[in-house]
Protein backbone atom coordinates (compact mmCIF):
# COMPACT_ATOMS: atom_id res chain seq x y z
CA UNK A 1 0.00 0.00 0.00
CA UNK A 2 1.14 3.37 -0.64
CA UNK A 3 -0.62 5.24 1.88
CA UNK A 4 1.08 6.83 4.78
CA UNK A 5 0.11 5.43 8.13
CA UNK A 6 -0.64 9.31 8.99
CA UNK A 7 -3.39 8.64 5.63
CA UNK A 8 -4.54 5.45 7.07
CA UNK A 9 -5.21 6.60 10.54
CA UNK A 10 -5.94 10.49 10.30
CA UNK A 11 -7.89 10.32 13.50
CA UNK A 12 -5.81 8.26 16.11
CA UNK A 13 -3.36 9.92 18.45
CA UNK A 14 0.50 11.10 16.82
CA UNK A 15 2.16 8.88 19.47
CA UNK A 16 0.31 5.99 18.25
CA UNK A 17 0.15 6.57 14.65
CA UNK A 18 4.48 6.63 15.29
CA UNK A 19 4.55 3.16 17.05
CA UNK A 20 2.07 1.86 14.21
CA UNK A 21 4.75 3.08 11.61
CA UNK A 22 7.32 1.48 13.49
CA UNK A 23 5.86 -1.38 13.49
CA UNK A 24 4.52 -1.33 9.87
CA UNK A 25 8.43 -0.89 9.24
CA UNK A 26 9.52 -3.79 11.18
CA UNK A 27 6.88 -6.04 9.69
CA UNK A 28 7.45 -4.92 5.78
CA UNK A 29 11.25 -5.59 6.58
CA UNK A 30 11.09 -8.96 7.84
CA UNK A 31 8.45 -9.83 5.30
CA UNK A 32 9.11 -8.10 1.81
CA UNK A 33 6.87 -10.34 0.03
CA UNK A 34 3.81 -10.01 1.97
CA UNK A 35 0.49 -8.36 1.27
CA UNK A 36 -0.22 -5.43 2.96
CA UNK A 37 -4.13 -4.42 3.61
CA UNK A 38 -6.32 -2.38 5.66
CA UNK A 39 -8.71 -4.42 6.87
CA UNK A 40 -11.61 -3.82 9.65
CA UNK A 41 -8.83 -0.45 11.20
CA UNK A 42 -6.05 -2.69 11.03
CA UNK A 43 -2.72 -3.25 8.73
CA UNK A 44 -3.56 -7.17 7.66
CA UNK A 45 -0.38 -8.67 6.34
CA UNK A 46 -0.81 -11.97 4.38
CA UNK A 47 0.04 -13.93 1.15
CA UNK A 48 -3.35 -12.48 -0.74
CA UNK A 49 -4.84 -9.10 -0.31
CA UNK A 50 -7.61 -11.24 0.74
CA UNK A 51 -8.43 -10.46 4.51
CA UNK A 52 -9.45 -13.98 5.18
CA UNK A 53 -5.60 -14.96 4.25
CA UNK A 54 -3.93 -12.33 7.00
CA UNK A 55 -1.40 -13.85 9.42
CA UNK A 56 -0.70 -10.60 10.99
CA UNK A 57 -2.09 -7.79 11.96
CA UNK A 58 -0.98 -4.04 13.31
CA UNK A 59 -3.63 -2.11 15.15
CA UNK A 60 -4.16 0.60 17.20
CA UNK A 61 -5.82 0.73 20.50
CA UNK A 62 -6.07 3.16 23.33
CA UNK A 63 -2.63 4.50 23.96
CA UNK A 64 -0.91 1.56 21.84
CA UNK A 65 -0.72 -0.44 19.03
CA UNK A 66 -1.60 -4.35 18.93
CA UNK A 67 1.11 -6.88 16.76
CA UNK A 68 -1.43 -10.10 16.49
CA UNK A 69 -0.13 -13.16 15.04
CA UNK A 70 -3.58 -14.89 13.82
CA UNK A 71 -1.73 -18.25 14.47
CA UNK A 72 0.72 -17.66 17.32
CA UNK A 73 -0.50 -20.08 19.45
CA UNK A 74 2.40 -22.60 18.14
CA UNK A 75 5.27 -19.34 18.03
CA UNK A 76 8.03 -20.42 20.27
CA UNK A 77 8.65 -16.95 22.13
CA UNK A 78 11.37 -17.49 24.58
CA UNK A 79 11.15 -13.77 25.56
CA UNK A 80 7.65 -13.99 26.67
CA UNK A 81 6.06 -11.15 24.55
CA UNK A 82 3.52 -12.70 23.55
CA UNK A 83 -0.17 -12.18 25.52
CA UNK A 84 -3.30 -13.62 24.70
CA UNK A 85 -5.38 -17.31 26.08
CA UNK A 86 -7.51 -18.02 22.58
CA UNK A 87 -7.31 -21.27 20.87
CA UNK A 88 -4.49 -19.73 18.56
CA UNK A 89 -4.29 -15.99 18.48
CA UNK A 90 -1.58 -13.91 20.30
CA UNK A 91 -0.65 -10.34 20.01
CA UNK A 92 2.17 -8.09 21.52
CA UNK A 93 0.77 -4.57 23.08
CA UNK A 94 3.38 -2.43 21.78
CA UNK A 95 3.33 1.03 23.87
CA UNK A 96 6.55 2.79 22.79
CA UNK A 97 8.50 2.94 19.29
CA UNK A 98 11.34 1.74 21.38
CA UNK A 99 9.34 -1.42 22.09
CA UNK A 100 8.45 -1.96 18.49
CA UNK A 101 12.21 -1.75 17.90
CA UNK A 102 12.94 -4.88 20.19
CA UNK A 103 15.09 -7.29 18.12
CA UNK A 104 13.01 -10.64 19.63
CA UNK A 105 10.27 -9.40 17.24
CA UNK A 106 11.59 -10.09 14.01
CA UNK A 107 11.82 -13.90 14.69
CA UNK A 108 8.17 -14.02 16.37
CA UNK A 109 7.32 -12.21 12.99
CA UNK A 110 9.19 -14.85 11.00
CA UNK A 111 7.91 -17.74 12.98
CA UNK A 112 4.07 -16.54 12.91
CA UNK A 113 4.52 -15.85 9.14
CA UNK A 114 5.97 -19.75 8.07
CA UNK A 115 3.46 -21.37 10.48
CA UNK A 116 0.55 -19.30 9.49
CA UNK A 117 1.37 -19.67 5.81
CA UNK A 118 0.70 -23.03 6.11
CA UNK A 119 -2.24 -22.74 8.06
CA UNK A 120 -3.90 -20.95 5.46
CA UNK A 121 -2.97 -23.33 2.86
CA UNK A 122 -4.48 -25.67 5.09
CA UNK A 123 -7.74 -23.65 5.71
CA UNK A 124 -7.80 -23.28 1.66
CA UNK A 125 -7.89 -26.90 0.83
CA UNK A 126 -10.10 -27.32 3.52
CA UNK A 127 -12.90 -25.23 1.69
CA UNK A 128 -12.25 -27.33 -1.74
CA UNK A 129 -12.61 -30.60 -0.40
CA UNK A 130 -16.05 -29.13 1.02
CA UNK A 131 -19.59 -29.49 -0.76
CA UNK A 132 -20.45 -26.43 -2.47
CA UNK A 133 -23.78 -26.51 -1.05
CA UNK A 134 -25.82 -28.58 1.89
CA UNK A 135 -27.45 -31.86 0.92
CA UNK A 136 -30.67 -31.87 0.43
CA UNK A 137 -33.26 -33.80 2.96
Amino acid sequence: MEETVDELFPTTPPAVRAILGELRRVVCDTLPDATEILYHGALGYGATASGFDRILYVMPQNGYANLGFFYGIDVPDPSGLLEGTGKRMRHIKIRSILAAQNPAIVPLVWAAWKRGGAAVLNSHEARKNRPAALPER
